[in-house]
């Protein structure tokens, strides 16, 4: 089974009226149980946040608690190391990456999680962690 982390860009494509196919396939997969979804719970906030600033509040409670109610995702808290790493990566990369973009990575690299991202900067961002951080990005149409 895949084990995988979802950022938020990957959850606005999903809630977008226009899913691409490549993540409609995504999701597929994790409802059949092929693939092991994590989210970190700011992330979860951060995609309520932007579907709230399109389609009002109603629309982003329906969708986020739809979402998390219909598709087997593990939903992630912070602890101390997620913490200590988040900040030293926010603390390297303050001008280019944002803290949700620091709290999944740190993540992904703490528990060797594949990132799914729609971040195009991350291998120039990272170089020196872009041998550990495996990436499938994504686009929106």
């Amino acid at each position: 089974m895949a084990r995988l982390c979802l950022d938020a860009g990957v959850l606005g494509i999903y809630f977008s009226a226009n899913c691409t196919a490549k993540v409609t396939a995504l999701v597929n997969r994790i409802k059949a149980g092929t693939d092991e979804a994590h989210v970190l719970k700011p992330v979860l906030c951060e995609a309520y946040f932007n579907i709230c600033k399109i389609k009002g509040k109603e629309s982003a409670n329906q969708s986020i608690t739809s979402f998390t109610r219909a598709i087997p995702i593990i939903q992630v808290d912070l602890d101390e190391s997620l913490v200590l790493f988040t900040g030293l990566l926010k603390c390297q990369h303050r001008e280019t990456l944002s803290y949700i973009d620091c709290m999944s990575i740190a993540y992904c690299l703490n528990n060797k999680i594949e990132f799914h991202t729609t971040e195009k900067l991350l291998k120039r961002v990272l170089p020196e962690t872009s041998w550990k951080l495996k990436v499938t990005k994504y686009q929106f149409k």
